[in-house]
């Protein structure tokens, strides 16, 4: 069959003919307008043949359709009209069913509207009955949280202020031992006492005072028996293992708060220490009590200096190992520092505790030894009044002032210790300033004369020895050097210097010119032994060179006068005055010649006669200087009169009466 042109099969697009299906076999309905098929047909008459659809269309049209003819096309339409009816019979059938699917839908629906709107007016009418039980509800919920706040608040305030049944019987009960615990809960209490403050700052004071009261009775308890379980422990206390003594340093501690008990407790403590080392102290003496000792000092110290050195020794020993111990007991060791959450309140605490205790531990090591001083100051004093000689005297002085020293960088200078050694000194003092003003008084009882060779009397001598023996002593004591200068005044006031004058009291039965020598013999022998100190003897050498330098000024007079009166030169000057050197009108030429004879006989034994009074001077150089400044002092004597003489009248003065000149005397008195 021939393709049909795309003319003739346009009016059977199965769109137009559905549409015409629709209208043929559906009933008519309200709304279908009478224009709708010419409208429909006009469309497909209006559409081009080029349209892809339409190609589509006509070409499977084609391929079912064998004769393209006009009943071919008729029983095609027919057909097509048919079925087309048939399956808007369906539709419509199915549609009945989904109809009746919505109504039924729709009654449902209705259903439980009635059923939500019955629901939501119960709803709403319980609403109203439960408001106010849910207004209420959270009423009591509100209240709850105020409840478990205040809870909070009480259960912090407990915990706060107040203590365990345990610990509070911890603190109160008998005193048998005091535990780590034990310190712990009154710390604790101490706490409680302090913030009891803070209650009474607020609105809860009658609280605070209420728990005052309370802790204050706690406290007074436990501090009764921290005091009563120190008295037993302090009566039996031993140094020899310090370290184990932590818990008595805590009682310490803890009683630095009731000064009295912690006096009382200090006090009995000293008791004890000073029964110990009594005891100790007789033991190292004697050897006694049945105990080794192996070197009592009282077998073994025969010389007295060695006998008081090795008892303050002692002393010493025990004072350092006494303030080690104290120190021990009464410093903050790491195992006593506050453990837990009252570390920080407490430290702070504890450092200022630390420091009170230690005021106490120089004067407590310095009363344990009181017993001990008595014995010492007596075996002391009875050394030092049993001996008399002047070195051994100065030889214990000398080492209680060392100790004196060093038990004051110790205990300080206000110890008791200190002063009985201030005693001591005093009384070794007394005795040594005793001893040598007893030789003074020997030596000044009997005088003896002086020697013909003017040499230093024995007296001097044998003092010299001993000041010598003084001054070593002085110069290996290691005293204090502000001491030094008034213990070196004491030797020298009382173990020489009264010797010089008993030399100046002997002088004065000699002769001038041997009184002086005998001075300066004594003098220069004393500022020798001065000279052997290494310490500043310098002003004491210095005050005896001006003495010695007057007693050369006056041997000095004494050899010009006799130079004067041996060469005759006082004949003239006798007469002069300070103006002029003789009375030129009591010059005759006699006289003249007498003088000149007498001037040469005196010239050739001049130095020799100068020499031999000056004999016995024991310092040959100091014999020169003497004799130089004599001759000078002639030569400038006689220069003047030379001077005088010239100008005279030649019926007076003449080189033949009177021939030596002042350069002739220079030359021969060299």
């Amino acid at each position: 069959m021939a393709m049909a042109t795309p003319e003739i099969l346009l009016h059977l697009d199965d769109r137009d003919d559905r549409y015409l299906a629709e209208a043929g076999g559906l009933p008519d309905t309200p709304g279908l307008k009478s224009n709708h098929l010419p409208l429909k047909a006009a469309h497909i008459l209006s559409t081009s043949a080029t349209d892809p659809d339409i190609k589509e269309v006509l070409t499977a049209f084609n391929s079912i359709v064998e004769n393209n003819n006009a009943d071919t096309r008729r029983r095609l339409r027919a057909q097509t009209l048919y079925e087309l009816a048939g399956s808007n019979t369906q539709v419509v059938q199915d549609f009945g069913l989904i109809a009746e699917q919505v109504r039924f839908i729709g009654d449902a629906l209705k259903g439980l509207h009635e059923t939500f709107n019955d629901v939501t007016a119960r709803v709403d009418n319980s609403a109203v009955d439960i408001g106010s039980v849910v207004q209420e509800g959270g009423l009591m919920l509100g209240e709850r949280g105020k409840v478990h706040r205040k809870e909070a608040l009480l259960q912090a305030f407990l915990q706060k202020f107040t203590l365990p049944v345990a610990d509070l019987a911890n603190i109160t009960s008998s005193p048998q031992s005091l535990d780590d615990d034990f310190f712990d809960t009154l710390m604790r209490v101490k706490a409680i006492h302090t913030d009891c403050q803070i209650l009474l700052g607020s609105e809860s004071t009658r609280a605070g005072v209420e728990i005052m009261d309370q802790m204050t009775k706690n406290l007074n308890s436990a501090y009764q028996r921290v005091y009563l379980w120190l008295q037993r422990e302090l009566k039996f206390l031993s140094f020899e293992t310090p370290t184990g003594n932590h818990r008595v340093r805590k009682a310490l501690d803890v009683l630095t708060s009731r000064p009295a008990l912690l006096q009382s407790c200090i006090d009995t403590l000293a008791e004890s220490r000073q029964r110990t080392l009594t005891e100790s102290f007789n033991v190292a003496l004697t050897g006694g009590n049945g105990r080794s000792v192996d070197k009592p000092i009282d077998l073994m110290a025969h010389d007295p200096i060695r006998y008081i050195g090795d008892m303050l020794a002692w002393l010493h020993s025990a004072l350092v190992s006494e303030v080690e111990a104290l120190q021990a007991i009464f410093e903050i060791a790491p195992s006593d520092e506050p453990r837990g959450g009252l570390a920080d309140e407490g430290l702070e605490s504890l450092l200022e505790t630390e420091t009170r205790l230690k005021d106490h531990v120089r004067p407590l090591a310095d009363k344990s030894l009181e017993a001990v001083l008595s014995t010492f100051r007596y075996r002391t004093e009875q050394v030092i009044s049993s001996h008399e000689e002047p070195t051994l005297l100065y030889g214990i002085l000398n080492i209680l002032m060392f100790y004196r020293e060093t038990f004051k960088k110790l205990l300080g200078p206000d110890a008791v210790l200190i002063a009985a050694i201030d005693g001591l000194i005093s009384t070794a003092t007394r005795q040594l300033q005793s001893c040598l003003r007893d030789l003074v008084r020997s030596v000044q009882h009997d005088l003896p004369s002086a020697t013909q060779d003017l040499s230093p009397p024995i007296f001097l001598i044998d003092a010299l020895a001993r000041f010598k023996d003084l001054i070593k002593s002085f110069e290996a004591s290691l005293i204090s050097d502000d001491y030094k200068p008034q213990a070196f005044d004491m030797i020298y006031s009382e173990a020489l210097h009264p010797y010089i004058q008993g030399c100046q009291t002997l002088s004065k039965d000699l002769p001038t010119l041997e009184s002086h020598i005998f001075m300066v013999n004594c003098l220069e022998v004393s500022k020798n032994t001065l000279r052997l100190s290494t310490y500043g003897t310098e002003n004491y050498i210095h005050h005896l060179d001006r003495d010695v330098d007057q007693h050369v000024a006056a041997i000095v007079d004494q050899l010009h006068d006799y130079f004067l009166t041996a060469s005759g030169l006082a004949i003239l000057l006798d007469t002069g005055n300070d103006e002029e050197p003789f009375d030129s009108g009591a010059v005759t030429e006699a006289i003249l010649v007498e003088c000149s004879q007498q001037l040469d006989e005196f010239l050739p034994s001049a130095m020799i006669d100068a020499e031999s009074r000056l004999i016995y001077l024991s310092r040959p150089s100091l014999k020169k200087s003497i004799i130089r400044a004599s001759l000078d002092r002639f030569v400038s004597d006689f220069a003047r009169v030379e001077a005088a003489l010239v100008d005279l009248p030649p019926t007076v003065f003449s080189r033949e009466a009177f021939p030596r000149t002042t350069q002739e005397m220079e030359i021969l008195l060299g």
